[in-house]
């Protein structure tokens, strides 16, 4: 997977136009290795200054937090090159690191290699590239640790930006085609039909020969879209998005105000809160409450001038309101 400026030029054909599709939702192996590349430098310090900080917390503590997030630095360092094994697709919440624990051993081989001419020589690396037992289960816990500290915490707020995302270009597709789809990626990206252009840090060439593009939003990717290394494999396009100052601040559990408005309001309330952007069907999801039940206690909430609605296509977006907040944090 290649990452900072020169030229990223992607060639359709009228194939690959017509086979653009979105992904359908946060891709967590993706955001686990943008993260990682965003704990090793200082990009984007409005927006994830916070979140590293209760990251590094969780983490450095000189135990087993700590010697995961060393590993796994070192497997997906801040460079030109990191293993597209770490980012197999389709992984939600349950799959990603069973799908990193089961690469074929050839292709576990190749890419570390590739990875071990890029810096100083890691004995554990080599032991990963051996396919050593003990170093793929020290991987996967190492995966597990990082998720649960980085990642777990914040998944609804990670969740519903890139929900947001994916509802505006789901909706562009529909009205205006791909080749609107493909426009509405400006400013980050520029689309001079055949030819989709981006900064990179080196100059690449991708040539789609009608297998198509996965356009895959992520939370964590930072200031350029992110590609695959390995040209052979099915082409990913994973590309920044919109991202609401103060994310990473969730506000207080909302105990003293189930009294007053009982416990699901309360609760779906400070989800919304910590989410910035909610669906009625994500807030369910998370709450392990039907929709309906969902938008009952939102019209109460919405009366009350505590959360606000607009309609985004076929989506009911939820924020909350600055009354809202105050409530939440003087409970």
């Amino acid at each position: 997977m290649s990452k900072k400026s020169a030229g990223l030029r992607i060639h359709f054909s009228h194939d690959d136009l017509v086979r653009i599709r979105l992904a359908d939702s946060a891709e967590l192996m993706w955001e686990t290795v943008n993260s990682l590349h965003l704990l090793q430098h200082r990009g984007g310090a409005l927006f994830f200054d916070p979140w590293r900080d209760a990251t590094r917390g969780a983490l450095l503590d000189g135990g087993t937090g700590e010697r995961a997030l060393r590993l796994l630095l070192a497997l997906a360092p801040y460079a030109n090159y990191c293993p597209d094994f770490l980012t197999p697709a389709g992984t939600g919440p349950g799959s990603g690191v069973e799908a990193v624990l089961s690469t074929p051993l050839p292709r576990l081989r190749k890419e570390l290699r590739i990875l071990a001419g890029q810096g100083p020589e890691s004995p554990a690396l080599g032991r990963l590239a051996e396919g050593d037992p003990a170093a793929m289960r020290l991987l996967g816990h190492a995966l597990r640790v990082y998720h649960r500290a980085a990642l777990a915490p914040f998944w609804p707020q990670i969740r519903t930006h890139v929900h947001a995302d994916l509802t505006l270009r789901a909706r562009t597709l529909r009205g205006g085609g791909t080749e609107a789809l493909l426009a509405s990626l400006s400013p980050d990206m520029r689309w001079r039909p055949p030819v989709l252009e981006a900064d990179y840090p080196f100059d690449r060439e991708l040539h789609l020969n009608g297998r198509g593009l996965l356009l895959a939003p992520s939370f964590f990717c930072w200031a350029m879209p992110v590609i695959l290394a390995d040209p052979d494999l099915p082409p990913v396009l994973v590309y920044p998005v919109e991202r609401s100052l103060g994310w990473a601040q969730r506000p207080p559990r909302p105990a003293g105000l189930e009294p007053l408005i009982g416990s699901t309001r309360s609760r779906l309330l400070a989800l919304v809160a910590e989410g910035g952007m909610c669906t009625t069907t994500g807030l369910a999801r998370t709450a392990t409450v039907s929709p309906a039940t969902v938008s009952k206690h939102l019209n109460v909430l919405r009366e009350a001038g505590l959360v606000r609605s607009r309609q985004e296509g076929k989506y009911a977006l939820h924020s909350v309101t600055g009354l809202g907040l105050d409530l939440l944090r003087r409970s």
